[in-house]
């Protein structure tokens, strides 16, 4: 007798706490949180977000995910790491983008050889008005960088309500330097890079200016820089890129150092940007910097640095 009434007495307590549990819902409106849609958007909460773990301490995920929580790197395969973290306003609602660096990891250690590069992943949440919702991403948007580190990348205007990345990295190889800078957009329907550009290179590790010098690997020292600035032309929705470029490298006929000028224009199309000898684009009206770089609110943005080991 004394079971069944503390059986009873059991069920009721159940009964009255999963009534409380639908009070509090009606009464506050919560619901359990949800990890895939966070209320708050941070590099944290992303991160979790996307892999479904991740260790704070660390700031990163090992994949496959399982030896995240106990950081076991030597039975991980990938190291991948929040690279930029910015929000922004695009149509009128509040976006966030998560742009994640995957590195591989050989043997326990993150590879960082010369000729390693790094996998760029791109992620887009919207807010709902309670919580960031995925909206679009791509795991292999590119690989770029070296020492397996990615280029620095920052939230740009591509236009008035239009917004994308810059990369904007470097190398030196056997003496040699190459610039480089690309463009990853984030209005288009799909995350693409839709631009490389080369912006720079000179012989500055094999070169001297002594003329009585320049014999064998010794060179005469050449080099060339490129600016890149934006155009509004008309009522165009996406900016025009142009591309300024000085450069005194030898003519590949006469050998002879050449100084030179020359702009290039590319224009947005639906599969990334196009070169234009459109003659109008250099009537276009420039659009200040501020515009282009101030897009948006970046809460992270890591610097590449030479590789550690993660213990």
């Amino acid at each position: 007798m004394k079971y069944k009434k503390a059986v009873i007495l059991m069920s009721l307590s159940l009964a009255f706490l999963t009534l409380l549990g639908f009070s509090a819902y009606f009464l506050f409106n919560r619901t359990p949180a949800d990890a895939a849609k966070p209320e708050v958007f941070n590099a944290d909460t992303a991160m979790l977000a996307i892999f479904g773990a991740y260790n704070q301490k660390q700031q990163g995920v090992l994949l496959p995910e399982k030896n995240t929580m106990q950081w076991d790197i030597k039975q991980a395969d990938t190291l991948a790491t929040p690279l930029l973290v910015a929000t922004y306003t695009e149509a009128g609602k509040n976006k966030g983008v998560l742009v994640i660096q995957r590195q591989q990891i050989l043997d326990g250690v993150v590879e960082v050889s010369h000729a390693t590069s790094a996998m760029i992943s791109v992620y887009v949440f919207t807010y709902d008005g309670k919580q960031w919702v995925f909206e679009k991403g791509k795991k292999e948007v590119t690989a770029a960088g070296a020492h397996g580190e990615a280029p620095g990348g920052s939230l740009i205007r591509l236009g008035q309500d239009k917004y994308g990345l810059l990369f904007e990295g470097g190398d030196v190889h056997q003496g040699y330097t190459n610039d480089y800078a690309f463009i990853i957009s984030l209005s288009d329907v799909k995350l693409l890079k839709v631009l490389d550009l080369s912006m720079g290179e000179s012989n500055s590790g094999t070169c001297t200016d002594v003329v009585e010098e320049q014999e064998g690997m010794m060179q005469a020292c050449w080099e060339s820089a490129s600016k890149l600035s934006f155009l509004q032309n008309g009522t165009d929705e996406y900016f025009t890129l142009k591309l300024s470029t000085t450069s005194n490298k030898p003519d590949e006929d006469s050998g002879k150092l050449a100084g030179k000028k020359q702009d290039e224009y590319f224009v947005h199309t639906a599969s990334g940007y196009k070169p234009s000898k459109n003659q109008g684009q250099k009537t276009a009206r420039p659009v200040p910097e501020a515009v282009v770089r101030q897009a948006g609110e970046t809460q992270k943005l890591a610097v590449s640095i030479p590789n550690m080991q993660r213990k």
